[in-house]
C-alpha cells in the first residue's frame, strides 16, 4: 500500500499550532520581538519538519520517490524554460493592465497586489532575497504543494483535475499577485507530472524568482526593439499577454494528458521496490520515450 494512502495532511495544521504556541511562549519568556517575517518563515519550517518527520517515520514516506531522479533530458528543461518565460510574461502583462486598472477601482487591492514587490538596496539585502526566495521558497513550496498537497488528494479524490485546481487556488490566497501565482501552481504541477521529477517545477519556481528578484526579463526593450520603435505600456501589456496565452496553450497541450497517468510518487515508489526486489526497473529515458 502506498504511503499516499497512510499519510493526513489536516494533521499538518495541529503541528502547526503545536509549534506556534511553542515559539510564543518561548518568545515571551526570553523576552524576544523578532520580526514577523522571521516567526513565520521559522513556524513555517519546524512545523514541515515535525509534520514530514512523523510521516517519514510513521508511514513510511519516501523522500526518494517524492522528489524523483534529476532531469538529464533537455526536453523537460525545454519544458521549464517555457513555463519560465510564460509567467513572466503573464506578470509584465498584469503590471501593464491589471496594475493600472486596480489602482482606479480599487486601491487597496492594488496595494495588495504590490504587496510581494522587492526593492533591494544592498548586497545583504540581495544575499537574503537569494536565499529566501531563490533557495529556500521553492524548495519548501513545491515539496509541500506540488509534492505532498497536490499528489495526496489527486490520490485520495481521483481526480487530478479538482485537486489541481483546489491546491492551485490555496497556493495563490497567499501571494499579492493572485492570478499569476495560480497560474504558476497550475504550470508547476503540470511540468510536474510530464517530467516526473519534482526537480523540475523547483528549478521553474527558483528561475522565475531569481528573475524577479534581480530585476525582471527586459521585456519592454525586446517588444520594442521587435516592433521597431518605442511601444507604450498598454502595447507591451498587450503583446505579453498574447505570448504568455501562446505559450501556456502549449504547455497544456503538451502536459495536460500526464494528469491522467500513474502519480510520480507512486511510480517511483513501485520503482523502488522492484529494484529491492530484485526485480529490473526501466530505466527513466526509456519510460519518456514511451509516453512522449
Amino acid at each position: 500500500m502506498t504511503a499516499l494512502s497512510k499519510i493526513r495532511l489536516r494533521y499538518f495544521a495541529l503541528w502547526g499550532l503545536l509549534f506556534l504556541c511553542l515559539m510564543l511562549g518561548v518568545e515571551s519568556a526570553l523576552g524576544l520581538n523578532l520580526p514577523d517575517r522571521v516567526v513565520g518563515w521559522t513556524l513555517a519550517i519546524l512545523t514541515l519538519t515535525g509534520w514530514l518527520g512523523q510521516a517519514v517515520w510513521r508511514h513510511r514516506l519516501d523522500l526518494s520517490a517524492l522528489f524523483g531522479p534529476f532531469p538529464t533530458d533537455p526536453s523537460a528543461w525545454g519544458t521549464v524554460l517555457v513555463g519560465v518565460l510564460a509567467l513572466d510574461l503573464l506578470a509584465e502583462a498584469e503590471f501593464h493592465l491589471l496594475l493600472p486598472w486596480l489602482e482606479q477601482v480599487s486601491p487597496w487591492l492594488a496595494d495588495r497586489y504590490l504587496k510581494n514587490a522587492v526593492s533591494l538596496t544592498g548586497t545583504t539585502e540581495y544575499l537574503r532575497a537569494a536565499g529566501s526566495a531563490v533557495i529556500v521558497a521553492p524548495l519548501v513550496e513545491e515539496f509541500f504543494v506540488r509534492g505532498l498537497m497536490y499528489q495526496r488528494w489527486a490520490y485520495a479524490w481521483n481526480r487530478p483535475v479538482l485537486a489541481l485546481l483546489v491546491t492551485s487556488v490555496l497556493f495563490a490566497l497567499p501571494h499579492g499577485h493572485v492570478i499569476n501565482a495560480f497560474i504558476l501552481g497550475v504550470v508547476a504541477i503540470l511540468v510536474y507530472v510530464e517530467t516526473r521529477s519534482l526537480w523540475a517545477p523547483i528549478g521553474m519556481h527558483a528561475i522565475g524568482n531569481a528573475i524577479t528578484v534581480f530585476g525582471g526579463l527586459p521585456m519592454e526593450a525586446g517588444f520594442e526593439l521587435a516592433t521597431g520603435g518605442t511601444s507604450s505600456g498598454v502595447v507591451v501589456g498587450w503583446l505579453s499577454l498574447i505570448v504568455s496565452g501562446l505559450l501556456l496553450a502549449w504547455l497544456l497541450r503538451r502536459c495536460w494528458g500526464a494528469l491522467y497517468e500513474p502519480l510520480p510518487y507512486i511510480e517511483h515508489e513501485q520503482r523502488s521496490e522492484e529494484i529491492s526486489n530484485g526485480e529490473e526497473a526501466p530505466d527513466d529515458k526509456t519510460a519518456v520515450a514511451d509516453r512522449a
